[in-house]
C-alpha cells in the first residue's frame, strides 16, 4: 500500500489525535497569520500614512528691530521672491506636493457693507484680504475652523478671484458668481482711537468675482476690533489681486509660504537642502518644520509593528516546543507499527515520509481553516485597530471600512509565503521526534516489540 493511503487511512482511524494535530496547527497557523497580518499591515499604514498626511514647512519671515536714539522701530518687511520659492521646489526634487503663499492687505468696495467693528465709520469701512494661492492650504481650511458651503476654493490659475464669508454675503445679498469692483485701501488708528483709510485717493480698482462662501464656526472677535479686523469681514483672494491693486510687487511675497511635501521621513533631508539656498535672506527668515501628526500616529504603528515581532517570536518557538513534545509522543508510540512496516521491507525514510504526510496535511487543512476564519475577522478588526489609532490623533489619513483600505487583509503572496515556512518547520519537527527510528536498525525495533 501506497504511503499517501496508509496516511490518510491513519488520520481516518486515529481521530482523536489527529483532531488534536489539526487544533494546534489551526492555533498556531491563526496566530501567526494575524501577527504577519498586523506587521505587513502596519507597515503598508505607515506607507499610506506618509502619502496622505505628509509634512509641511514653512518659511517664515520676521522683522529685525532697529534701535536709534534710544527708539526702537520695525526694519523693512522681509520678503521672498518666486525664484527662491522655485529653487526650495528644485532642492525638493519632487517631494514638494503643493505650496501656498500668503500676502495681506486691504480693500474696500461701494458695493460691500462691511459688517461694522470698533470705531467703524465710512472711512475704515473695509475688510482685510489675504492673498493666496491655493486657498484650501490655508490653516484655517486644513484645520477645519472654516468650511467652505458653496462654490469652490481660489486655485493657484486664478486672477481677481475671492472668497466671502456667509456673514458678508448675506449682508450685501451676494452669491457665488457675482462680480465686485475692489480698490485698495491702508488701514491706521488714529490718537482718538477711531480708523482711517490712508489712502483716500483710490488709483487702482480690480473687478473680481466670487467663486466661494464660507462659514466660520467659533470665530470670536475681540471688542475692540476694527471693521477690518472682524473675521467675518475677511476676504480671500487669488495672489494676483493685491498686485492689481498696487499693494504688492509681482512675483514676491511677504507673508509665511507653505510647502507640503509627500514624505515626512524626508523632512529633515530637505530642510538642510533648503538652508543652503543663499538667495533666501535667512537673517530675516526662519524654516518651521511639522510633522506633528504623522509622528503622532507612527508611533503607534510601530508600537503595533513591535508587539506583532514579539507575538511572531513567541509563537514560533512555542509552536516548536509544543510540536516536537507532541509528535515525539505520538511518534515514539508508533515504533510497533514502524517495526511492522520494516518487516515488511519498507524503507525507515518512506516510514518517516508517511509520518510527514500525516502532518502536512492536518497543517494544510489547519492552515486554510485559520486564513478563512481571518477572511472573515479581519475587516472588523482592521476597523477596530487602524480606526481608534485614527481617531486618537484626529485625523482620517486611515480610512477603514465603508470601502477603505483593509491593511489586515491577508495576500496571496504572504500567505504562500506563511505556509511553506510552517510545512518546512513541520518536517524539521517529524525529522527530529522521528530520531529514535532512524537510529534504530529493523532488529532492535521488533525486539523491542517482543
Amino acid at each position: 500500500m501506497h504511503m499517501h493511503k496508509r496516511a490518510v487511512l491513519y488520520l481516518a482511524r486515529k481521530k482523536g489525535k489527529a483532531a488534536l494535530l489539526f487544533l494546534i496547527f489551526f492555533l498556531i497557523s491563526a496566530l501567526l497569520l494575524v501577527c504577519f497580518s498586523v506587521l505587513n499591515g502596519t507597515e503598508q499604514a505607515a506607507k499610506d500614512l506618509r502619502s496622505n498626511i505628509g509634512a509641511v514647512f514653512y518659511v517664515r519671515p520676521y522683522q529685525q528691530m532697529i534701535f536709534e536714539g534710544g527708539a526702537v522701530s520695525e526694519g523693512a518687511t522681509p520678503i521672498i521672491s518666486q525664484k527662491s520659492i522655485d529653487e526650495i521646489v528644485d532642492a525638493a526634487e519632487g517631494q514638494v506636493k503643493a505650496y501656498n503663499t500668503e500676502h495681506y492687505g486691504y480693500a474696500k468696495s461701494e458695493q460691500l457693507h462691511f459688517l461694522p467693528g470698533a470705531g467703524d465709520n465710512e472711512a475704515s469701512n473695509m475688510g482685510q484680504v489675504t492673498a493666496v494661492r491655493d486657498s484650501q492650504l490655508t490653516d484655517v481650511f486644513l484645520n477645519e475652523e472654516c468650511t467652505l458651503i458653496s462654490g469652490r476654493h481660489i486655485q493657484p490659475e486664478d486672477e481677481n478671484k475671492i472668497l466671502i464669508s456667509a456673514e458678508l454675503a448675506a449682508e450685501n445679498d451676494l452669491k457665488v458668481g457675482d462680480i465686485l469692483t475692489l480698490t485698495h485701501a491702508g488701514l491706521d488708528q488714529q490718537d482718538d482711537g477711531t480708523y482711517i483709510d490712508t489712502i483716500p485717493e483710490k488709483t487702482a480698482f480690480a473687478e473680481v468675482e466670487i467663486v466661494g462662501i464660507f462659514q466660520c464656526d467659533g470665530a470670536a472677535d475681540s471688542a475692540d476690533s476694527p471693521t477690518a479686523g472682524k473675521a467675518v469681514n475677511h476676504i480671500y483672494s487669488d495672489s494676483h489681486l493685491l498686485v492689481n491693486l498696487q499693494e504688492q510687487q509681482a512675483d514676491v511675497f511677504e507673508g509665511e509660504i507653505a510647502f507640503y511635501i509627500a514624505d515626512p521621513l524626508e523632512l529633515d533631508t530637505l530642510l538642510e537642502r533648503v538652508e543652503a539656498i543663499q538667495s533666501i535672506d535667512w537673517d530675516n527668515h526662519i524654516l518651521k518644520e511639522n510633522d506633528f501628526q504623522y509622528e503622532q500616529i507612527a508611533g503607534q504603528l510601530q508600537n503595533l509593528q513591535n508587539l506583532a515581532v514579539a507575538l511572531i517570536a513567541l509563537a514560533t518557538a512555542l509552536g516548536i516546543v509544543i510540536l516536537i513534545l507532541i509528535l515525539m509522543v505520538q511518534i515514539r508510540g508508533r515504533i510497533r507499527e514502524a517495526g511492522i512496516y520494516l518487516s515488511v521491507g519498507k524503507p525507515k525514510m518512506e516510514i518517516i515520509g508517511q509520518f510527514v504526510l500525516e502532518a502536512w496535511g492536518l497543517l494544510i487543512v489547519g492552515f486554510l481553516s485559520a486564513v478563512l476564519l481571518w477572511l472573515f475577522c479581519s475587516g472588523p478588526v482592521n476597523s477596530l485597530l487602524f480606526g481608534t489609532l485614527a481617531q486618537g490623533t484626529g485625523t482620517a489619513a486611515l480610512q477603514t471600512g465603508g470601502g477603505g483600505a483593509n491593511y489586515l487583509q491577508p495576500d496571496l503572496l504572504h500567505s504562500c509565503a506563511l505556509l511553506a515556512g510552517e510545512l518546512a518547520a513541520v518536517l524539521l519537527t517529524v525529522l527530529a521526534a522521528s530520531g529514535a527510528i532512524l537510529r534504530l536498525k529493523p532488529k532492535e525495533i521488533l525486539t523491542k516489540m517482543s
